[in-house]
């Protein structure tokens, strides 16, 4: 998978959420894996940041170090500029997180917005999903090490 597809895969996971959930949709952490991406979500998110921190934390250590999953999503429902939006944050194994939006619209989605990378202090409680994924090694391979998610170099 390289990172643009990272892109495809929580933008779609946001359309199967919003087909599967009663709104507000719950927050939903998506983990693309070998085999198929998984969606956890999160019914019940705390409203303080070092409690979403420390939950994030526990579901990283659980399922992006211990599956060695390379990248990861969250999908939430929030007011953007008084219209109600699933905002898609999602970053990968050296790779900066990125965040994007698309308006609801009854029971669909509207286009998503072009992507921008995520200020490093903005939604400090993603931390640990990104902390997770850097700290995977690389995949290896017969000669070279390759990221899963783009980048390689020598081994």
């Amino acid at each position: 998978m390289r990172f643009e597809e990272l892109r495809f895969v929580c933008e779609e996971a946001a359309k199967k959420l919003l087909a599967d959930h009663e709104r507000p949709l719950p927050p939903t952490v998506v983990l693309p894996g070998p085999e198929r991406t998984q969606l956890v979500t999160l019914p019940g998110f705390p409203d303080d940041d070092e409690a979403r921190h420390d939950l994030l934390a526990n579901l990283a250590t659980d399922e992006i170090v211990a599956k060695a999953i390379p990248a990861w999503g969250f999908l939430a429902e929030a007011d953007v500029g008084g219209v109600p939006a699933v905002i898609a944050v999602y970053g990968a194994r050296k790779h900066a997180p990125r965040i994007t939006a698309a308006a609801v619209e009854g029971t669909s989605l509207r286009e998503f917005q072009p992507e921008e990378e995520l200020d490093p202090t903005a939604m400090p409680f993603l931390h640990p999903l990104q902390h997770a994924v850097d700290s995977l090694p690389a995949v290896e391979t017969v000669d070279r090490t390759v990221d899963l998610l783009g980048g390689e170099g020598p081994a």
